[in-house]
């Protein structure tokens, strides 16, 4: 596999989860009671989610290309109206799919991430980091949160299917494959 192809997979990875989250969304709104709360249960991880999808991608284009993903924009618009997060997703997913085009992005690209630490983030580090690197957090990130979504969904006798909230590496365990 050429460098830059690795990169695509990593971007249609991604892509695939941020589909997850717009057809979660889309379930929600079909089927969960009237008393379901989505900016209480479901939309606080989701605009996570998203918010953190949203600092890698607005910092890949950028010159000093250093992500922090402490710095978020915490839109509550996102948090609260389905419209707005489905919209939101939209452009996440576009961006995914210009990013997998470009030619001479590789897997190794240098990047760095500034990170607050300590119980009440009173330190903070840089660190280097890669492209490739940042794509499977991002990926690991939102599944973690669909794993929290899940069980909200769940309260509210909305069914995502066996899988969803679980890491690949489980799947693969399940399936006896490792």
């Amino acid at each position: 596999m050429s460098k830059n192809a690795e990169v695509s997979e990593l971007c249609t990875y991604n892509i695939e989860l941020l589909k997850q989250m717009s057809g979660v969304i889309d379930l929600l709104q079909q089927q969960a009671s009237e008393t379901f709360n989505y900016a209480q249960a479901v939309g606080p991880h989701l605009r996570h989610v998203i918010e953190h999808y949203s600092a890698l991608l607005n910092t890949v284009q950028q010159e000093g290309r250093c992500i922090d993903y402490d710095a978020r924009e915490r839109n509550l618009a996102i948090q609260n109206v389905p419209v707005v997060t489905l919209a939101k997703i939209q452009n996440l997913i576009d961006q995914f799919e210009a990013l997998a085009a470009e030619p001479e992005l590789q897997p190794d690209q240098p990047l760095q991430t500034r990170l607050r630490s300590g119980l009440a983030g009173e330190r903070e580090f840089i660190v280097s980091t890669t492209l490739a690197r940042e794509l499977l957090f991002l990926a690991s990130h939102a599944v973690h949160h669909f794993a929290l979504v899940g069980h909200y969904c769940n309260d509210a006798v909305v069914e995502l299917g066996h899988d969803f909230g679980k890491a690949p590496s489980t799947i693969a365990f399940e399936r006896g494959e490792y």
